[in-house]
C-alpha cells in the first residue's frame, strides 16, 4: 500500500485523473516513460480514485479523495508487506472503510493540506541572485538591495521604506489579487523586515521570504526557505503561520527561529518566548501537532518524517540576528556551513573526519572572513588555508 498514497495525495494526479488537460497528459505520460517501475502503481491509484468517485456523498470530490488517502496512510503504517495480490484484493475493503468514515462524519477528523501552492510556485519562478539581495513586489517591480544588511519597513500609510528610502504606495498595487512580495537574500547578505502587521523578521543569508503586502483573511501567512527569526505581533484573532515545504508553524504572538534550508535534511524550530504549534503538511488523520515551550528545539527529519524535541541554550540559535554566532560542543562542519552562508565562502576538508571535531565559543560576524577563519582554526586546532576564489581548505 505504501506506493499508492503518494499519488492519491498528489493534487496534480487527482486533477489528471478527473479533469485532464494537454499539459497534465504530457507530464504524466512522460513520468510513466521515465519511471516504468511506477506504471503499475499509477494504474492502481487511478482505479482507486475512479471507484471512489462513484460514492454519492455530500463531501466534495477532492475531500473524499484526500480523506481516503489519509485512511490509506494509516493502513500502510500497520503493514510490513506489500504483495500486489493483497493490494488488489484489499482495494474495495479499504474503500468501504473510507466510506464508513464518511457516513459517521469523519470530516471532523480530517486534516486538510493547508499549504498554499502559490508560495511554492512563486519561489520556483525566480532564481536566486548571486550578489545583490532583491525584493520583488506584488506588481512585479524589482528593487535591488545592495547593502550587506537591508532594512525594509512597511508603514501604516501603505508606504514602504527600504534602507531609509521611501517608496510610494501607488507603486505597490498588485497586478493580480493573489500576487505576493518575495524577498530574496543571497549568501553573504542578511535582511530585517517589519511586516504590515508589526511583525519583525530577521532573514539570514541564503534565504527567501514570500509574504503579502497587506494581510487579509483569518490568518497571517508567510512562506520561508532558509532561516529567519520571527518576533510576531500578538493578534489572537489572526494567527501567524510560517509555511515551509514540509511544515507549518502556527503562533499568536511569540519569538522563535526557523532554519529550513533546502539543502539541509533537518528543519529546526527553536522557541525563545511564547508558544508555537508545529504540524506537518499532508498530516495523517491522527497525527498530532508538536507544541514547544520556551528554550525548546524541535528537529524535523525530512527523511523519516519524525520530530524530536529537546531543551537547548537558546542563544546558540538566535544570536546570529545581532551579528554573533555562539556554539557549544558543536561539530565543526555545522559551524563552517553557517559561515559559508554568512560570508558566501566555501570550506573544503582534506580529511572529512575533521568535520566531526566539536568546539565551543562565540564569533563576531562583523569581523573579516580571514579573522573568522583564524579563530575557528585556533579553537579546533586545525589549519585553514585560503586557496583563492573564496575557497578555504581545512587540514590538520
Amino acid at each position: 500500500m505504501e506506493q499508492l498514497s503518494k499519488y492519491i495525495e498528489n493534487k496534480n494526479f487527482i486533477i489528471w485523473v478527473f479533469q485532464p488537460d494537454a499539459e497534465l497528459e504530457t507530464w504524466w505520460n512522460q513520468f510513466e516513460t521515465d519511471h516504468p517501475e511506477e506504471k503499475r502503481n499509477i494504474q492502481l491509484a487511478r482505479k482507486v480514485l475512479m471507484k471512489f468517485r462513484t460514492a454519492n456523498k455530500k463531501l466534495t470530490e477532492e475531500e473524499k479523495i484526500l480523506l481516503f488517502s489519509r485512511v490509506l496512510k494509516q493502513v500502510e503504517e500497520k503493514q510490513h508487506t506489500g504483495k500486489a495480490r493483497r493490494l488488489i484484493t484489499g482495494l474495495l475493503r479499504y474503500a468501504a472503510v473510507a466510506l464508513l468514515f464518511f457516513s459517521i462524519g469523519a470530516l471532523l477528523f480530517f486534516k486538510q493540506n493547508q499549504f498554499n501552492p502559490q508560495f511554492y510556485t512563486q519561489t520556483q519562478a525566480e532564481p536566486v541572485p548571486e550578489n545583490s539581495a532583491k525584493l520583488i513586489r506584488a506588481n512585479g517591480e524589482n528593487i535591488l538591495l545592495k547593502d550587506n544588511k537591508s532594512v525594509l519597513q512597511y508603514q501604516a500609510n501603505g508606504k514602504l521604506v527600504v534602507n531609509n528610502d521611501t517608496i510610494s504606495a501607488e507603486q505597490s498595487k498588485p497586478t493580480t489579487a493573489m500576487a505576493m512580495n518575495q524577498l530574496i537574500i543571497p549568501f553573504g547578505k542578511t535582511s530585517e523586515v517589519l511586516l504590515p502587521d508589526g511583525t519583525k523578521v530577521f532573514l539570514n543569508a541564503g534565504s527567501r521570504l514570500v509574504y503579502p503586502e497587506n494581510f487579509t483573511g483569518k490568518t497571517r501567512e508567510v512562506f520561508l526557505i532558509g532561516e529567519a527569526f520571527f518576533d510576531v505581533r500578538h493578534d489572537k484573532n489572526h494567527p501567524f503561520i510560517v509555511q515551509i515545504d514540509d511544515l507549518r508553524v502556527k503562533v499568536l504572538g511569540t519569538r522563535f527561529n526557523v532554519s529550513a534550508y533546502q539543502t539541509d535534511n533537518v528543519v529546526e524550530t527553536v522557541l525563545a518566548e511564547g508558544k508555537v504549534s508545529i504540524e506537518q503538511n499532508n498530516a495523517g488523520l491522527f497525527d498530532k501537532a508538536t507544541e514547544l515551550a520556551p528554550n525548546q528545539l524541535a528537529s524535523f527529519d525530512r527523511t523519516t518524517k519524525e520530530t524530536k524535541v529537546k531543551k537547548v541554550e537558546i542563544n546558540n540559535y538566535i544570536l546570529w540576528t545581532t551579528g554573533l554566532l555562539q556554539f557549544e560542543s558543536t561539530d565543526l562542519s555545522r559551524i563552517t556551513k553557517r559561515l559559508e552562508r554568512y560570508y558566501n565562502i566555501r570550506f573544503k576538508y582534506v580529511d572529512p573526519m575533521l568535520g566531526g571535531l566539536r568546539i565551543s565559543g562565540k564569533l563576531e560576524l562583523k569581523e573579516d572572513k580571514e579573522e573568522i577563519c583564524e579563530r575557528i582554526a585556533s579553537a579546533a586546532s586545525v589549519k585553514i588555508v585560503n586557496k583563492g576564489d573564496n575557497v578555504f581548505e581545512i587540514l590538520k
